[in-house]
């Protein structure tokens, strides 16, 4: 080889190594500040509601559902604050209510004296305070007091009309085919039907016109050559004009589309002379990413490529909400936007009647994936309660990633089609605002200034004339929860008692004790619980961009219009003799199966027993172990777990094993079961002797202290006294039935009742969430003759 030719032989090589250096280097540094923004865990909470619209006879009912939005699993939160605000922001109740494999269930009661109008249900964690964005979930509901009567917040309000243009990535760029959202909406996000807007020029004339939705969403393209100026919107004597965005001489279009192709999604981008030019030394990559997962491509930047065209598999995509950003080897954005990939659709629910009972319908209702928790409301068949319709798709889905969340969810998610697909995809086009700022993404982390409570923290001191405080323990005892916990004292007389599952009202014992005999210390003990009382500092604020007039009632509905109360009406299903589970509102158990331990049951085998139950068990010369079917460590070693007996957690398992089903009143199990820590531990059994303990034996001390506002327990559901059942009121606004806290078990059947109100048929909103994050809503109508 000629040595000027080896010579440009390594120049060459050394570019195209550099040149490779450099790429790499630019991705890291994208790769790290995704990693970085993303890396602390985000939860993702959402709540089935048994309706949306209530009387102030009513009460809310409600399950929530949370996921860990890195693994789409449910998640180990305990500790969910649900508070109900009025629409001017002003706190109206606020419970405690403990979370358990990512559910938990609860009730909000209302007051007669409340006013009729929107109000504002906030869900959120501790946790969250930790993010610069509103990670809570905000489900909004219409309240109507019977005597004020309704408020009609869906009327136009033509005053406050207002039009958004909103380009396809958020930039018009010069000499380049632009995409731009159109949406149109009052001041309480009404928008008119039948619009049509028209794109004009300088001069008033016009170049199209624009076809927008009863949603409000369109959206238009502008060519280079276009005179466009403005847009024009003409609604009654009102006539709005809004000028298009100033074009921007540098940048990159984008135009997505992931609603023509059921299999894929096509990206074009759009670029100009200008930007090539400007691009000589720099890079620019389209981003793809869902939180910190992503994948990242190099764009093509010479005077031949000014359209780009990107075909993606939508199985390559991540499932839900996607974000497209274009970004240069500087880590400025030029473009941004976000999609919707739809995930698989779970195999439906089937329902089957099961047996009569007075007043009640048993059913049984039948899922493809085993474990999966599930909530149920029954409406009439001709509802109109229901209108904001949330769901479980949209609130764990599309809502977490975006600044205003989905309204009307179930039009777009229950059944979609092609024309459902195109307009969600507007409804995306148009969020002005992205929730995640690029600019926040590159130059910060988030830090761990809040904690992840799981459970209450009790923390208080002893009397400071006893000395030696390492030969004391302190010692707690509730009957009502199930605890029996000491612990040590530290050189300043002050103990701590962490991760307590406390409920309302809890009468807590607490003794002083003097090792190594136990000896029982009479002294004052000071105590507080530490962390029940949680501010949110994205609490719900109204939107006050546009002021609203004041809505007033309309008392212009007939008498059957509303369901009628009557607060005489006996409830016989009240005075019935049943066994039932005592201890089933007890805090987590309201997650497992529980079984009451008759006369019939005290004959089975115990181990036979938590075998069928989903739990494997080795015996061995006259001993038993108790394994979890599921391996969850690294090192495959099999898990064991978590056995409560009266409230101890037991360390080894010899205790139980040797026990008789006989010496049991309640046993409460799950297979699956997730517990934190690090003891490789998977599933639960608790169970409770026939032992007679009784909180009023407990002698009577100061010590005996009562914990207010700890944990809510469990609901069980009772309906609203309703006078009337067969009137267009109840059919139009009424409640059947709720189901919360159900689970499919390892045969996918879950067993369910509805009280027969005389209807032939009735709806039944189902939803759920399997141990894989799988995610289940179904509307299903129900026979019930």
């Amino acid at each position: 080889m000629p040595k000027n030719t080896f010579f440009l032989f390594i120049l060459m090589m050394s570019n195209i190594i550099f040149s490779q250096e450099a790429i790499d280097e630019n991705r890291s540094r994208i790769i790290s500040a995704l990693e970085n923004y993303f890396f602390l865990e985000r939860e993702a909470i959402h709540l089935h509601l048994d309706k949306t619209t209530f009387l102030t006879n009513e009460k809310i009912w409600y399950q929530g559902y949370i996921i860990n939005r890195k693994t789409k699993k449910p998640f180990f939160t305990t500790n969910v604050f649900v508070v109900l605000y009025d629409e001017k922001g002003k706190q109206v109740s606020e419970k405690l209510i403990y979370a358990y494999n990512g559910i938990f269930s609860g009730v909000i009661d209302l007051d007669a004296k409340m006013t009729s109008g929107n109000y504002y249900i906030q869900v959120y964690t501790n946790w969250m305070n930790n993010f610069s964005e509103d990670e809570s979930g905000i489900f909004k509901i219409n309240i109507i007091n019977p005597s004020e009567g309704v408020k009609n917040d869906k009327k136009i309000d033509d005053d406050s009309l207002e039009l958004y243009l909103t380009p396809e990535g958020k930039n018009l760029v010069a000499n380049v085919s632009n995409t731009i959202g159109i949406r149109v909406k009052d001041c309480r996000g009404n928008s008119p039907e039948n619009l049509e807007a028209t794109l004009q020029n300088a001069k008033g004339e016009t170049l199209k016109n624009i076809h927008i939705n009863a949603a409000g969403f369109g959206k238009f393209e502008v060519n280079p050559e276009d005179d466009f100026d403005k847009v024009v919107l003409k609604h009654n004597d009102k006539t709005i004009v809004k000028t298009l965005p100033y074009k921007q001489s540098v940048g990159f279009g984008l135009e997505v589309n992931n609603f023509s192709f059921e299999t894929k999604t096509i990206i074009k981008i759009k670029t100009n002379l200008a930007t090539i030019e400007s691009f000589k030394a720099q890079k620019a990559y389209l981003i793809v990413h869902q939180d910190s997962k992503h994948f990242i491509y190099d764009l093509v930047m010479d005077k031949n490529s000014l359209e780009q065209t990107i075909s993606l598999q939508n199985t390559d995509l991540f499932s839900g909400i996607n974000t497209i950003r274009i970004v240069d080897s500087n880590l400025k954005e030029w473009a941004n936007r976000v999609i919707y990939n739809a995930p698989k659709k779970e195999t439906p629910i089937s329902i089957t009647k099961n047996y009569r009972k007075e007043d009640k319908i048993g059913f049984v209702g039948y899922s493809s994936a085993p474990n999966t928790s599930f909530s149920i409301t029954i409406v009439p068949t001709e509802t109109k309660s229901l209108k904001e319709n949330y769901s479980i798709l949209a609130g764990l889905g599309i809502n977490p990633y975006i600044t205003e969340s989905l309204p009307n969810a179930n039009y777009y998610l229950f059944e979609p089609k092609r024309i459902k697909n195109y307009e969600l995809d507007l409804f995306l086009l148009n969020q002005a605002v992205p929730k995640y700022d690029w600019e926040n993404i590159k130059t910060t982390k988030p830090a761990t200034n809040f904690s992840f409570d799981i459970g209450l923290t009790l923390k208080g001191n002893i009397n400071k004339n006893v000395k030696n405080y390492s030969d004391y323990k302190v010692k707690i005892t509730s009957f009502k929860d199930q605890i029996i916990k000491s612990t040590e004292i530290n050189e300043k007389g002050e103990y701590v008692f962490e991760n307590l599952i406390l409920t309302d009202s809890t009468t807590l014992a607490m003794t002083l004790l003097k090792l190594p005999n136990f000896e029982i210390i009479d002294t004052k003990i000071g105590h507080q619980v530490l962390n029940r009382k949680k501010p949110f500092y994205k609490p719900f604020k109204p939107n006050m961009s546009q002021v609203c007039p004041e809505i007033k009632a309309e008392n212009t509905i007939v008498d059957l219009d509303l369901p009628k109360f009557s607060s005489q009406a006996i409830q016989l299903e009240e005075i019935k003799v049943e066994k039932k589970l005592t201890y089933q509102r007890s805090i987590g158990n309201g997650h497992l199966m529980g079984y009451k331990v008759d006369e019939i049951m005290e004959n089975i085998d115990l181990l036979s027993f938590i075998e069928r139950n989903g739990f494997t068990v080795i015996r061995r010369f006259g001993d038993a172990t108790i394994y979890s079917r599921v391996i969850n460590t690294l090192n495959a070693e099999r898990p064991t777990p978590q056995i409560i007996i009266d409230g101890r957690v037991l360390m080894n398992q010899f205790e139980f094993t040797t026990m008789r089903m006989s010496d049991f009143d309640e046993i409460y199990i799950s297979s699956n079961a997730l517990v934190p820590g690090m003891l490789n531990r998977s599933g639960i059994i608790k169970a409770y002797t026939k032992k007679n303990f009784k909180p009023n034996h407990i002698k009577a001390d100061p010590n005996n202290v009562l914990i207010k506002e700890a944990f809510s327990l469990y609901p069980i559901f009772k309906n609203a006294d309703y006078k009337n059942t067969n009137n267009l009121g109840f059919d139009h606004f009424g409640l059947i039935e709720w189901a919360s806290l159900l689970n499919s078990g390892e045969e996918g059947q879950f067993l369910f009742k509805i009280t027969d109100y005389n209807k032939p048929t009735v709806k039944a909103i189902i939803e759920g969430m399997t141990q894989e994050g799988k995610l289940i809503h179904d509307e299903i109508i129900i026979e019930m003759k």
